[in-house]
């Protein structure tokens, strides 16, 4: 448990190549697992606007969960960054509800650590529903996400849901299946 951001609610490692990553956790017997495949959600990176073509995977092992992440193209984002750093791939990020980005971010500096915002998924407004967070003037570090329940959550719900009891069929499914409408991800 963070003591800034509550309980983590998955891991997340970016890959260089989502589909092995996606097999060996297929061989391992878990799953099933939710696949975004090539989407384009709107972002900001480090400020800057931009929509980089990702794929995410998520899937559950009991009650861990764990989200795989590949960048498909150069667009500058927390992704490509990781991935300059350790091209093999690695862990990226742990994730947490929360209610209040500013007053989490608040809350730690107040224990006397800064957090920068590296990345941020916005709606169609512009306001962010997810940002990644690292501690300011840190190299190499596992990011933060932080998220708002609204716009995501049938997604990590229905994904750990899918997962109880699950008997090894329909291994791979639709991740956007689970978010309906909520979200415009700009599919390819």
């Amino acid at each position: 448990m963070s003591r800034f951001f509550g309980d983590a609610v998955h891991a997340a490692y970016v890959v260089p190549d989502i589909k092995a990553a996606m097999q060996a956790w297929l061989d391992l017997g878990c799953g099933p697992i939710y696949l975004m495949d090539h989407v384009n959600p709107d972002a900001r990176y480090r400020g800057v606007r931009n929509n980089p073509c990702i794929s995410a995977a998520i899937l559950n092992s009991g009650s861990m969960q764990i989200e795989l992440l590949q960048p498909h193209d150069d667009t500058p984002s927390a992704y490509t960054e990781f991935l300059a750093r350790m091209p093999q791939g690695g862990l990226h990020h742990l994730a947490y509800w929360v209610d209040d980005f500013a007053a989490v971010i608040a809350r730690a500096a107040e224990e006397g650590v800064m957090l920068d915002v590296v990345q941020e998924f916005v709606d169609p407004q512009g306001a962010p529903f997810e940002i990644y967070v690292e501690r300011a003037g840190q190299s190499n570090p596992v990011l933060a996400q932080l998220m708002l329940k609204g716009p995501v959550e049938a997604l990590y719900v229905g994904v750990r849901d899918a997962a109880q009891g699950w008997d090894g069929t329909a291994p791979i499914r639709d991740a956007l299946d689970l978010l309906g409408d909520t979200l415009d991800l700009h599919p390819e």
